[in-house]
């Protein structure tokens, strides 16, 4: 009994805390709004607005009165997993990311602001998955948080501003497995789990008076502590105890901290041009310890993690061609985290580069944006780390498509 609770334990909840887990390529989120998006996530260090609260929340000094943006980003994606020479491609899903920012200036040196937006994502089902050996890991995923960030900023001077910003980040998460030999019938799991966690992050943004026509930003994004309670039952077969039918479970894991930074130049009156990096600390991410929380004689899992520290490097230009419209666009290189020889099927795409462009229109009151981002994902080759021994396996054709809008309201 106490090696079928460890074998069961270790095939399928370690997938559930990675994918509550931050990372560089894999399924992080930057698309906070639609001029986010456009610019590659470049926006760092030059115009603020209200969705600055999730890229860098000292830009928010800037902003006058009271300001509301509310969005949604539209993803698609595409990829094929091969694990032991035997490939599956994703079903064609949507997912919808919602987001909403609130500011309010306080005095001329304070600013409040709230946001909420989704840091971490993850959806996918594999077709016809009976018969393929990557059922064993995961073939079915869905991964939701959102983040709740109250923020405080404070403009130190006329080149000086900083903010201070909690987080609160909620987690739903549903992820389907088989167990043994991937045939018809064979015994499958449903894991669910949810969770709430807390970190915090502090954030500058420097405009030299002795060059007036650039500026820098940066924000650092605490190492959380990620814990996450639910279940796990078995949906076909019946040849577990009724014990392991249904029965709760828990996990921790350490999410790592990062640093993004960017540096703006206002070209023109009208053109600005932004470069940045963000550096995701990933070897903080070591292991994760899963248990089941009411069989006092289950084993404690310690299961270890081999990844790797990233980048991500961004680009990004916005022009006014009028006083109420801009153009804008971006590119992004994003390093993977993943090692080649503990790879999964939960994030079947390597490292990655983004092509982004949009549009938006705004007066003294409203705005609207609009932006478009492609992905390419490189392939890779490898294997997985698992119970039954190392499988070959590979991603291919790697892709995804984004669309954002965001409203605007100022008062």
């Amino acid at each position: 009994m106490k090696n079928t609770i460890k074998k069961l334990v270790a095939i399928v909840l370690p997938f559930v805390l990675f994918a509550s887990a931050a990372q560089g390529a894999g399924f992080a989120l930057y698309e906070f709004s639609a001029r986010t998006t456009a610019m590659g996530g470049a926006t760092v260090a030059n115009k603020p607005e209200a969705a600055s609260l999730a890229v860098n929340p000292s830009l928010i000094t800037e902003l006058d009165g009271t300001q509301i943006q509310i969005g949604a980003t539209i993803v698609t994606a595409d990829a094929t997993t091969s694990v032991a020479g035997v490939s599956r491609s994703l079903e064609n899903d949507v997912w919808t990311l919602p987001n909403f920012f609130m500011t309010h200036k306080w005095s001329d040196e304070i600013s409040f602001g709230i946001g909420g937006f989704s840091r971490y994502g993850l959806g996918g089902t594999y077709k016809d998955p009976q018969m393929w050996p990557g059922s064993n890991l995961a073939y079915d995923v869905k991964l939701e948080t959102m983040s709740f960030t109250p923020t405080i900023a404070v403009k130190a001077n006329d080149q000086l501003s900083v903010a201070m910003g909690l987080e609160a980040m909620t987690i739903d998460f549903t992820q389907k497995s088989l167990a043994g030999a991937p045939t018809p019938g064979a015994p499958g799991y449903e894991l669910h789990g949810t969770g709430v966690s807390w970190g915090g992050n502090f954030s500058l943004t420097y405009r030299p008076q002795w060059a007036e026509k650039w500026a820098i930003g940066a924000m650092y994004r605490s190492k959380v502590k990620q814990n996450l309670d639910g279940y796990i039952h078995t949906t076909t077969g019946t040849d577990l105890s009724p014990t392991l039918r249904h029965a709760p479970a828990a996990g921790a894991i350490n999410l790592p901290d990062s640093i993004t930074t960017g540096i703006s130049f206002q070209a023109t009156d009208n053109w600005v041009l932004e470069g940045g990096i963000v550096g995701t600390f990933w070897s903080a991410y070591d292991q994760i310890i899963i248990e089941y929380t009411d069989l006092e004689t289950a084993p404690t899992i310690h299961n270890k993690k081999n990844y790797k520290d990233v980048y991500r490097l961004n680009f990004g230009t916005e022009y006014m061609l009028t006083k109420n419209w801009a153009v804008r666009a971006g590119y992004v290189f994003d390093k993977s985290p993943i090692n080649k020889n503990d790879m999964d099927t939960l994030v079947p795409v390597h490292d990655r580069h983004l092509v982004s462009a949009g549009f938006g229109y705004h007066n003294d009151k409203w705005s609207v944006d609009l932006a478009y981002t492609h992905v390419f994902a490189k392939d890779l080759t490898g294997d997985s780390n698992t119970l039954s021994g190392n499988l070959p396996m590979k991603y291919s054709h790697g892709s995804s498509n984004m669309f954002a809008l965001t409203v605007g309201l100022k008062y």
